[in-house]
């Protein structure tokens, strides 16, 4: 429950919202009562003396305006809301004598213009509910000049050629209008003080919500930056020692090294494939992922995945089987929808140990539904919303590392939500699991007529290529040098923005490899910038194990080739070679 205010705060609060209630509804009502005041005059005009008249109606009007300028003229951060309670009880208090003293004119009058100025004041002492919001003591400064008055006018002043009893009925109708009149203000006062604690109370509770919020966007900062932070430390050495393995691979030939060395790199691999997880949730993080949107057949799609896994599927003695009509066409993403589906089918596959795993597609109006069945453990119905959480994996408490991290369907969850996907889970356990995915249609276009094989990318020969390594860890040089040497490269090496530039001055680099994140507050994009200036148009490529959302966004902003920590030999040398490549389509001298 939020702390409540404390009731002098909320009184406080009260009567500020009455007095400005007050205010404004008095100055609105002015100009109906000044010509309620003149309705008065005109029935008083042809029975008393026309000075006093229009003397009364003068002191009305002049104490109308009074009323207004008195709120004018009150300094709000000088007079505390109760003295400003109290002036305005005395200013309808005044107004209530002025406007009874009517009742002065009775003896001049029939007895129907005294109903008339009866009915006429007790309207005007009605309305002074709304204008009070029916706080008795502000009321009660319009109600008892009025009521008092008349009733004193009718016992005293005997009715004209009526019986004597008209006036103790007027006195005892009068009274039991005031006692009701009373007692709707207090039930309106009531409503008024509720409504005002009521927002309130819902003020305090939302700034108590923004507040919560904001410490758990904060928390949600530094998780962020506490993945990126881990995951960069991390990948420097992991990106080290695949360098040394890439390099070590090229010259070990025996059997036995061999097996050996497939061993290190499967466990090279699993790690590399948690350190990209872990980057893939920064890039949704960060809001980076861009979506290339087409209509495409899904048949291929999922054989491809059927292919992917058929392997493992039969290790574990299960039945893979994919059902898809060929015609099937859907309008998405194609990289991350494959990434979504082969999150899903790779759930299916670890947790199914007996049995079969079903994908299978059909159209459903505007939609292409895909179902993927398993015959696995299951998953209990209290842990539905859990498994779309980061890091929860159901039945995994040790942690076990060769089930991953437990964010494969947090980034399904995710995807989908971009790729405007419906996705539904059906699942007990020890009854399999039956995941059911819902892709916009798409629609058949022209066919294009395919590539030229003349014009296929080739790429670019790296002999001779002198490689500028900027990297502030001396492990990561000595691993790109040995590595890049051994790709027929020439390699200059710095750790630092400086020795870059003098490394460049002296010997003109083909290509930059540079850290992201260098020492102090040196970065691979200044460096680069720098560089350029000297060799206008020189290819680089921003190397990182950084995962940090505006880090990433930086890389994008500044249009660099990125390659993440641990970068494949592979993976290298293509980006490589596609650099030089694209250097040399764009400057053909």
């Amino acid at each position: 429950m939020p702390a409540q205010l404390s009731g002098h705060a909320q009184q406080d609060t009260v009567e500020q919202a009455l007095l400005d209630l007050n205010a404004r509804l008095s100055w609105r009502t002015s100009v109906p009562i000044a010509l309620v005041v003149a309705l008065l005059a005109c029935v008083l005009w042809p029975h008393s003396p026309h000075g006093l008249v229009v003397a009364w109606s003068l002191v009305n009007w002049l104490v109308l305006l009074s009323r207004h300028m008195s709120w004018q003229a009150i300094p709000k951060n000088r007079v505390s809301t109760r003295q400003r309670l109290r002036i305005a009880q005395l200013l309808s208090l005044l107004f209530g004598i002025v406007n009874a003293s009517a009742v002065l004119f009775f003896p001049d009058l029939s007895t129907i213009n005294r109903f008339i100025m009866t009915l006429v004041l007790a309207g005007v002492t009605t309305g002074g509910i709304s204008t009070s919001a029916g706080h008795i003591p502000l009321y009660l400064a319009d109600l008892c000049p009025a009521m008092g008055a008349l009733m004193l006018g009718w016992a005293v002043v005997p009715p004209v050629d009526q019986d004597p009893w008209l006036g103790a009925a007027m006195v005892a109708i009068l009274l039991m209008y005031s006692l009701t009149t009373l007692s709707l203000a207090k039930a309106n006062f009531q409503g008024f003080k509720a409504g005002i604690t009521k927002g309130l109370d819902e003020a305090h509770l939302n700034q108590q919500l923004r507040a919560a919020l904001n410490r758990a966007e904060a928390a949600n900062a530094a998780k962020t930056r506490f993945l990126a932070s881990a995951s960069h430390d991390l990948r420097q050495p992991l990106h080290s020692l695949s360098l040394f393995f890439a390099t070590l691979r090229l010259q070990i030939i025996k059997p036995d090294n061999l097996t050996l060395l497939g061993q290190i790199d499967q466990a090279l691999s699993a790690l590399q494939s948690q350190m990209n997880t872990l980057l893939d949730m920064s890039k949704l993080d960060a809001g980076m992922v861009k979506l290339d949107w087409q209509s495409f057949a899904l048949a291929p799609l999922l054989d491809q995945l059927k292919s992917a896994y058929q392997a493992v599927a039969q290790q574990k003695g299960l039945a893979l089987m994919v059902s898809c009509p060929p015609d099937l066409l859907v309008n998405s993403d194609r990289e991350q929808l494959c990434r979504v589906l082969r999150n899903l089918l790779d759930n299916a596959v670890k947790y199914t140990s007996a049995g079969e795993v079903r994908v299978h597609a059909s159209a459903q109006g505007d939609q292409i539904k895909v179902g993927i069945e398993d015959t696995g453990c299951g998953i209990s119905t209290v842990h539905h919303q859990q498994v779309f959480e980061e890091f929860f994996q159901v039945g995994n408490p040790e942690r076990d590392r060769e089930n991953g991290l437990g964010l494969g369907l947090p980034i399904v969850r995710r995807l989908s939500a971009l790729l405007y996907l419906e996705l539904h889970l059906q699942s007990a356990l020890d009854a399999g699991t039956h995941i059911t995915i819902a892709i916009p249609r798409g629609m058949r276009s022209t066919p294009q007529p395919p590539p030229d094989p003349n014009h296929a990318d080739a790429p670019a020969s790296l002999s001779m290529c002198r490689v500028l390594v900027l990297d502030d860890e001396a492990a990561v040089r000595a691993g790109m040098q040995v590595l890049l040497k051994r790709m027929g490269c020439e390699v200059l090496l710095a750790a630092s923005t400086d020795e870059a530039l003098a490394q460049a001055a002296q010997q003109t680099p083909d290509l930059v490899l540079a850290d992201l994140r260098l020492r102090g507050q040196e970065s691979g994009i200044t460096a680069v910038r720098l560089l350029r200036q000297q060799h206008p148009n020189l290819p680089a490529i921003i190397i990182t194990g950084d995962t940090a959302p505006d880090r990433m966004r930086q890389v994008e902003a500044a249009g660099l080739t990125v390659l993440h920590k641990p970068v494949a030999a592979d993976a290298l040398m293509s980006a490589i070679a596609r650099s030089l490549d694209s250097d040399a389509q764009a400057s053909p001298e």
